[in-house]
C-alpha cells in the first residue's frame, strides 16, 4: 500500500482540468471540419468524397453541415485546399436551453440504435482522468430523477416509444443532448426506411455533440453548455 501512495504523490495529480481550464487534444486529432476559400472545381472533389452528405459547393467557401460530418477526414484529404481538419473538439450546438439546473444534475442514457463507440466515450467521462462527478455531473438509472437525457444512434422503430417514454418519465426542468453525429441527423442511416429518423424526430433535443464518436473531452463541452457553463460551436440554432 505504501509503494502505491509513493507512487501516487510522484505522478501527480492526472485529472483533466477542463472545462475550467482549456484542453487539447494530442496530434492527428480529428476534430471540425473547416471549409477554406476555394474555387469550385476545388471543392468538387472533395464534397464528392462526404458519404454523409454534410459538403456543399459554395462561394467563397463550401459549406459544411455539421451535424451531419463525421470527422472523418476524407474531404481534407481528396480536396486539400479547400477542406482542412481542425482540431477543435468543442463542437457543441446550442439550440434551446433549458431552466437553469442546480450545481449538480443526473444524466440518463437511452441507447437508440448506436453502434457502440458512443457509449465508449459516454462511459469514459466519469473515469479517474475526466471525472465528471467533480463536476456535479451523476448517471442515474431512471429518467424520473434525471435532469438531463442523453441519447445515442440513430433511433430505430423499436426505439421511439421506450425514448419517448423516458423522456415523458423525466421532471421539469429537463434537457436532451443528441450524442454522435447519427443521433443529431441521421447521417447515412437517414434514408433509411429501417430508422425512424434522428433524435429531434422522436423528442426535442436541446444540444447536439456531433461526431462518430465525440471525444470525452467533447462530451464534457456538450454538458457543459446544456447547463450553461459554456459556449457553443458556431451560433444558437433557430
Amino acid at each position: 500500500m505504501s509503494n502505491w501512495i509513493v507512487y501516487g504523490l510522484r505522478r501527480g495529480i492526472l485529472t483533466t482540468r477542463y472545462p475550467q481550464r482549456s484542453g487539447t487534444m494530442p496530434a492527428g486529432y480529428r476534430g471540425a471540419v473547416a471549409a477554406l476559400n476555394a474555387p469550385l472545381e476545388e471543392q468538387r472533389a472533395g464534397v464528392a468524397a462526404c458519404l454523409s452528405g454534410a459538403l456543399q459547393e459554395g462561394s467563397p467557401a463550401a459549406r459544411v453541415d455539421a451535424l451531419r460530418c463525421y470527422q472523418c477526414g476524407e474531404c481534407a484529404r481528396r480536396a486539400p485546399t479547400a477542406f482542412a481538419i481542425s482540431p477543435a473538439f468543442e463542437v457543441a450546438r446550442l439550440r434551446q436551453r433549458a431552466a437553469p439546473f442546480g450545481r449538480s444534475v443526473h444524466v440518463r442514457h437511452v441507447d437508440a440504435g448506436s453502434d457502440g463507440s458512443e457509449e465508449q466515450e459516454l462511459q469514459a467521462i466519469f473515469n479517474p482522468f475526466y471525472d465528471a462527478n467533480r463536476l456535479g455531473i451523476f448517471l442515474t438509472a431512471t429518467p424520473r430523477h434525471a435532469d438531463i437525457l442523453i441519447v445515442t444512434g440513430v433511433v430505430t422503430h423499436p426505439m421511439v416509444e421506450p425514448l419517448r417514454r423516458a423522456y415523458d418519465a423525466m421532471p421539469h426542468p429537463k434537457s436532451v443532448i443528441a450524442l454522435g453525429t447519427s443521433a443529431c441527423s441521421g447521417g447515412i442511416s437517414s434514408d433509411s426506411p429501417d430508422v425512424a429518423g434522428p433524435v429531434d424526430a422522436i423528442v426535442p433535443v436541446d444540444v447536439y455533440i456531433p461526431g462518430t464518436p465525440p471525444t470525452p473531452l467533447s462530451i464534457l463541452h456538450g454538458l457543459a453548455v446544456a447547463l450553461g457553463r459554456a459556449v457553443p460551436a458556431g451560433e444558437a440554432m433557430p
